[in-house]
């Protein structure tokens, strides 16, 4: 597979590297977008998206170094095309061109605001998709200045954008193996923002049932603080563990009161709240999780600190793996949630220095012989 990208939709590439593909990454001479001079090294998103990847650097404004493009899409199987929208035809290796060349390839296009539309030229930041989708609305301060809220990251369409991306391209590939023919994919990381808040508009379109923001306010649908300082979000929605809740703790003087309607008497709905405060501030969050485990309620353990990466579900689900480092410990990274069986440790290589496999993968991919490396490298192509 032969990735050019830039910043999130590094990530395309980097999920599909998770799962076995060789990825080799096509980047300007010197890195660019989350492997350039802008940000260090061991920046999260680099150690994140471009690991287990290789690196190839290509002067794609040059004659030459398209050339050599040309040679290794001739060959691969997949192009992933992570530039802005109309960047890669400028250059001759959009998706027409790459057909030219091989006619089962899998193309796929992912970019902010995708390649049409009124808004295809619109300039953008990860943030811009998720406003646009009503992810994060405006807080309108006292003095009617709208402000984004403490927790807009603007992630929501960077991320969700690749994972759409990953799962076209496999279906794609899927297509074109037995098609015999070339497939092109599309993602707007921005349409993946409006997919992922499908509930909030859906019901406001069609007036229905959806989510709101009564979880702020609600009693058996609520963190709750634990007796040794951390947290357990408690999911007694149903009755029956509402039921079962009250039961177990011997205290079914709670449970008609925590029946009734949120809101309509809030003198008892302040009494239940300080009721279910001092309860869980009880036990810990270890002792409440075991409850939660022993009566069949749910509820969770909750974490809002990098001790998340300490607990034991974590660990036996191999969801942190350590990567060794030359000059320092070894970095404690985020594992793919994707398992198989028989089950196969993750521990994806470090993301590779900006052009080191350069020569590797073009003497066995792209022929070239070691005159022409050296020539290109005098001329600045890679």
């Amino acid at each position: 597979m032969l990735e050019v990208s830039l910043f999130s939709p590094d990530a395309l590439g980097g999920h599909l590297a998770d799962l076995g593909a060789e990825v080799i990454k096509i980047e300007q001479p010197g890195g660019g977008g989350f492997r350039g001079g802008l940000f260090p090294t061991d920046n999260v998103q680099n150690l994140q998206w471009n690991r287990g990847k290789k690196s190839v650097t290509l002067n794609l404004k040059s004659d030459k170094g398209i050339a050599i493009f040309r040679r290794l899409a001739a060959q691969a199987t997949v192009v992933i095309d992570g530039l802005r929208a109309g960047a890669a035809e400028r250059l001759g290796i959009g998706y027409d061109d790459v057909v030219e060349l091989n006619p089962t390839i899998v193309y796929c296009s992912l970019n902010g605001m995708g390649s049409y539309g009124p808004y295809a030229k619109l300039p953008t930041h990860g943030l811009s998709f998720d406003c646009f989708a009503g992810l994060n609305p405006p807080q309108i301060q006292a003095d009617g200045t709208p402000r984004l809220s403490a927790g807009a990251t603007g992630t929501t369409g960077v991320l969700a954008g690749p994972l759409y991306a990953a799962m076209a391209v496999l279906a794609a590939l899927h297509s074109a193996r037995r098609d015999g023919r070339a497939q092109y994919v599309e993602i707007a990381q921005v349409d993946a923002a409006i997919a992922w808040n499908f509930q909030q508009l859906t019901a406001r379109a069609n007036d229905l049932f959806g989510y709101s923001d009564g979880a702020f306010a609600s009693l058996r649908y609520q963190y709750y603080e634990t007796g040794d300082g951390n947290y357990v979000v408690f999911n007694a929605l149903e009755d029956k563990f509402w039921q079962r809740f009250c039961e177990a703790l011997d205290r079914m003087d709670l449970y008609e009161p925590g029946r009734v309607r949120l809101g309509e008497d809030p003198h008892a709905d302040e009494r239940l709240r300080g009721e279910l405060t001092a309860i869980f501030k009880s036990r810990s969050r270890r002792e409440w999780t075991e409850f939660f485990i022993a009566t069949d309620i749910a509820g969770a353990p909750a974490f809002d600190s990098d001790d998340l990466l300490d607990d034991e579900h974590v660990r036996a689900r191999g969801m942190v793996y350590e990567s060794p480092a030359t000059d320092r410990p070894p970095l404690r990274l985020i594992a793919t949630p994707i398992k198989s069986k028989p089950e196969r440790p993750f521990a994806a290589a470090r993301p590779p220095d900006v052009g080191s496999d350069t020569d590797e993968v073009l003497t066995k991919l792209g022929g070239c012989d070691e005159a022409e490396l050296a020539q290109l490298h005098r001329d600045g192509v890679i």
